[in-house]
């Protein structure tokens, strides 16, 4: 490939990103916010390979660049220059690997004034950007608090997202509609392969209810891949213990998890309740994995049925390992916050939980179905 040379046309700062999202086995997208007018562009090549450029596609504000025709299975090495300044040192990885490492958390915001996204969800990306070989990163929702923390979730996340792949999901805290497509360029549910395993993406918010028949539709067509492994996620819990909404949201209960277990799916990844939960049902493994920052969630002593394991209070993130013939997946435990704030470091490659995927039915399906005594029939009313 030729090298293009171009020219700054004027000052810019970057203030987010580098991040990469929409990959696949020849694609991907290099996202980044900038202020000023300057132009920008990125320069990338495969280890060892040629170098190529291309320009973004917005002056100023939100810039993407799709960079098409890459090899499969392949580290590239990349740099994004905004006008006079640049950022060094990125990469990422396109899919095609038949073994693979990935990652998903969620619930990164802060709570001010009583801590910020640096005390709590910096600790958790940190040590996600001490991993190796991540492939991509599921973000389960709820990135932010507020529209104001959008600055401070892309300054600490930046070591982690210019390395690898963000999946992100959108979760109730997350804005409008309209926000995600226009900070990540994807649509608000959407789907990908990664080499055995396809990844579903929905939207669990109110505002999905007004035309949920249309969603559930394409949820049962795009699960008919023929991809040995299946995941979906998605921000809100079919399966909680969460005090103010015990058994989990029952509507999306009801609403898919029958056609998760006669798709074959392998795991369902959600946030919203600020824990470390997992569930079994229908042959479907049910996480929740709310717990990269946010205030944590009391829990009720009384499960729902399926329960497997849970960790109250603790922040961290699920590694999974994805082969054909299965996914490991494994809780890594980052801190414990007592209730007074006290922050208790845990060491590097803290395990609390791990399973093998497909695994064993648990218990009745059909008895899941239905509310816990004294809960309300399909409640759906969230914070």
């Amino acid at each position: 490939m030729a090298v293009v040379l171009l020219i700054p046309a004027a000052s810019a700062t970057i203030v987010w990103g580098p991040y990469v999202t929409n990959t696949t086995a020849d694609s991907t997208t290099i996202n980044w916010k900038a202020t000023g007018n300057a132009t920008g562009w990125v320069e990338y090549s495969p280890r060892g390979g040629e170098t190529a450029c291309v320009p973004s596609s917005g002056d100023g504000g939100m810039h993407r660049v799709h960079l098409t025709g890459l090899l499969s299975a392949t580290t590239y090495s990349y740099r994004v220059v905004a006008g006079d300044e640049a950022v060094e040192d990125c990469r990422f990885r396109t899919f095609g690997d038949q073994a693979f490492t990935c990652i998903i958390y969620g619930d990164s915001q802060g709570q001010r004034p009583f801590f910020a996204q640096t005390e709590r969800h910096g600790l958790v990306a940190e040590r996600m950007a001490e991993e190796e070989e991540i492939l991509f990163v599921i973000h389960t929702g709820d990135f932010v608090g507020d529209e104001s923390e959008w600055d401070e979730f892309f300054a600490i996340a930046g070591p982690v997202l210019r390395n690898t792949t963000l999946v992100p999901v959108a979760g109730n805290h997350d804005g409008p509609v309209e926000v995600f497509p226009a900070i990540f360029g994807l649509p608000i549910r959407y789907s990908f392969d990664a080499d055995s395993l396809h990844v579903t993406v929905l939207d669990s918010n109110d505002r999905a209810w007004a035309d949920m028949k249309t969603q559930t539709a394409w949820l049962e067509e795009d699960l008919a891949s023929p991809l040995p492994r299946k995941i979906v996620a998605f921000h809100h819990p079919p399966f909680s213990s969460d005090r103010k909404h015990p058994g989990g949201d029952l509507a999306l209960r009801a609403e898919w998890s029958e056609i998760f277990s006669q798709a074959g799916v392998d795991a369902v990844f959600s946030g919203h309740t600020h824990t470390y939960e997992r569930y079994r049902a229908g042959g479907t493994e049910y996480f929740v994995v709310g717990c990269g920052g946010g205030p944590f969630y009391p829990l009720t002593e009384e499960k729902p049925e399926g329960y497997q394991a849970g960790h109250e209070r603790t922040l961290g993130y699920v590694r999974a390992t994805v082969c054909p013939g299965s996914i490991d997946v494994e809780m890594v435990a980052v801190a414990e916050i007592t209730e007074e704030g006290e922050v208790t470091v845990c060491p590097p490659g803290t395990i609390i939980d791990t399973v093998r995927l497909p695994a064993g039915t648990t218990g009745e399906w059909w008895s899941m179905l239905t509310s816990p005594p004294g809960v309300p029939e399909l409640s759906r009313f969230w914070r």
